[in-house]
């Protein structure tokens, strides 16, 4: 604008032998320009500010997401839904002239987490004390270690040791052999998985009951025959809990050969897996109105035993469809408190956006230049104002969005709870179900959304790819995360990692996509980027046209005027023959076409006549 307003000051004061060289070189200036516009756009494009808002910035926010996993101030802000990668994203993408868009996009990695926080609240809640009267079957263990006894025996195998017919089972029958008044070698039932280990792990499971634990935690499957002696050392603690204590503890520990220590560990392992087969049936069949309810129906009508009849009498069912609904209820609230967390984190994110954008634009702009204001007072003011227009304009557009949004938060949050009932691979393939039905939604929007129409079948089509590709990459977060627990890392650590192990390999990801250009979106967004700057070029020019006829046109008025003017004098002289008429009028004409003489009278001309060698006329 400067430049132009150069120029047509330089116009103004032009002769007429320069004025077509002027507009020549006014156009060609124009030319050249939007020359440098297209070269600046192509290199905006594979700029190290374009790497940065594509690989470096999402690399970073995935790092601060993991960080911020080990305080409780990033755990309740990935609870509302908001990690420090959404916050950047929306932010950086938000206009006041750009979409008014407020919903609250939770990748499927933290939904999962929240899910699990979730459970684990639940048990604080309800189930936060351990009692092992509560989840100890004595009668479950008693039969299981007389099933050990083999016809005609009064021994047992340690199922720990392998040794065979080392153990006794009576007190009062004791092996004879040895002199055992500590009833070491007495056989005792042992919790391969102990019942505490099962409480602190499925307390905050509410699609199971404590009658449901304790059913699992007292199977055959988690029980093992051993040593009143060993038994007596391991105490609470699992099979591998108590092999990495008596390694440490060396000479001082109990001795454990290599052969005991490998049986321990794959019982162990069976039965966690046995454990958790468990849960995902009885959380299935409960789910469905088809859960054991023995326990409750023995108290409530006062039986020992329950007959077939029983079970399929119609107290029975009615027992099995109110601990299904008390199941749902449980979910649905969970839910509730959910999808209310995240319309909390959808509404300070509402507000936090436009204060974010001026923030930015006063360090792009200026405090006071940005808004063009005479003082910081007054661009505080204007600052201000935009953000409170910005708020109070949309608040009802964004109430009614969040209404929805807190309908659909509140659906996706009760299948993900009910979801994270489960604990095996049932969990993992139903997550994967419900992800693909939210990248199935999300497509459908790019394809039939009200935005399908001014998006072209290459964007819609990158759309899709990369809706794809990041919740794959989103939710591989729970596969990582289950890596890294069975190589030894631990919560926080496991959260951690895997946060920003996922984030930034949706960041690369991303990046990937975007230097494949399968769709050839990056030239679309080229030209598109070239159209929107010469759009505002073409508003330019249309809004100078005006002050530059003007110009141009009264310029060539008065020269014409002027021209006119000495050519009559010229002429009036020329009928005269009054030859210094006509050499002043000649004076005037090369003043008006700015050719430089070298003498501008004839006192002059004298001068310059004896001065040199050959006259210029």
């Amino acid at each position: 604008m400067e430049e132009r307003a150069k120029e047509l000051e330089l116009l103004k004061s032009a002769s007429p032998l320069e004025m077509t060289q002027k507009l020549e070189a006014f156009e060609l200036h124009d030319r050249k320009s939007s020359q440098e516009i297209i070269d600046e756009v192509y290199k905006e494009f594979e700029s190290a500010e374009h790497m940065t808002a594509s690989v470096l910035r999402p690399v970073f926010t995935s790092v601060v997401d993991g960080l911020m996993e080990l305080g409780s101030f990033g755990k309740s802000m990935r609870k509302k839904g908001l990690t420090a990668t959404r916050i950047v994203n929306d932010c950086e993408a938000f206009s006041y002239e750009g979409s008014r868009d407020t919903h609250n996009d939770v990748d499927g990695y933290s939904e999962y987490k929240n899910a699990d926080d979730n459970k684990t609240n639940y048990g604080e809640d309800n189930r936060k004390k351990y009692d092992r009267d509560t989840y100890e079957d004595k009668g479950k263990m008693k039969d299981y270690k007389l099933g050990k006894l083999k016809d005609g025996s009064k021994l047992v195998d340690d199922e720990y040791t392998g040794e065979k017919n080392k153990l006794y089972v009576f007190r009062d029958d004791p092996d004879k052999r040895r002199n055992d008044s500590r009833y070491d070698y007495q056989a005792e039932p042992d919790h391969i998985v102990p019942l505490e280990n099962i409480h602190r792990d499925f307390k905050g499971n509410y699609g199971l009951t404590d009658e449901d634990i304790k059913r699992i935690a007292n199977a055959d499957y988690n029980l093992a025959v051993t040593s009143g002696k060993l038994n007596g050392s391991k105490l609470h603690d699992s099979n591998s809990e108590f092999i990495e204590k008596q390694e440490k503890k060396g000479k001082d520990g109990y001795k454990l050969d290599e052969t005991t220590k490998q049986k321990m560990r794959d019982l162990e392992a069976q039965s966690i897996k046995a454990i958790r087969n468990e849960v995902d049936k009885t959380v299935g069949q409960n789910l469905v109105g088809k859960g054991n309810v023995d326990a409750e129906f023995k108290k409530m009508y006062g039986k020992r035993k329950l007959t077939d009849a029983d079970k399929n009498s119609k107290e029975y069912k009615q027992l099995q469809r109110d601990k299904a609904k008390g199941i749902y209820k449980d979910a649905a609230g969970v839910a509730a408190e959910q999808a209310k967390d995240y319309a909390v984190g959808n509404a300070i994110l509402y507000i936090v956006k436009p204060i974010y954008f001026e923030l930015k634009d006063c360090f792009k702009h200026g405090l006071i230049k940005g808004v063009q204001a005479s003082s910081a007072i007054e661009a505080f003011k204007i600052r201000f104002g935009r953000v409170k227009k910005f708020v109070l304009e949309n608040v009802s557009g964004f109430l009614g969005d969040n209404v929805w949004e807190f309908v659909k938060n509140f659906i996706s949050s009760l299948i993900e709870g009910i979801i994270s009932l489960f604990v095996g691979v049932l969990r993992q393939v139903l997550k994967v179900l419900k992800e693909g039905i939210k990248i199935f939604a999300q497509s459908a929007k790019v394809l039939f959304g009200r935005d399908s129409k001014t998006m072209t079948p290459a964007q819609k089509g990158d759309a899709i790819i990369k809706i794809l590709g990041g919740s794959v990459i989103a939710i591989s977060g729970v596969g990582i995360e289950a890596l890294l627990n069975k190589v030894g890392i631990g919560e926080p650590w496991s959260i951690v990692l895997s946060t920003f192990l996922s984030g930034i390999a949706s960041a690369l990801f991303m990046y990937l996509l975007d230097k494949a250009d399968i769709f050839s979106v990056k030239a679309e967004k080229r030209r598109d980027r070239i159209v929107d700057i010469f759009n505002e070029r073409i508003k330019d020019i249309k809004a100078a046209t005006e002050s530059f006829n003007v110009v141009a046109i009264e310029a060539l008025r008065k020269q014409y005027v002027k021209f006119n003017g000495i050519q009559n004098k010229i002429q009036s002289a020329l009928d005269k023959d009054d030859i210094n008429s006509i050499n002043n009028g000649l004076y005037e004409m090369a003043g008006l076409f700015e050719v430089d003489l070298g003498y501008s009278n004839t006192d002059e001309f004298v001068k310059y006549f004896d001065s040199v060698d050959v006259v210029k006329l």
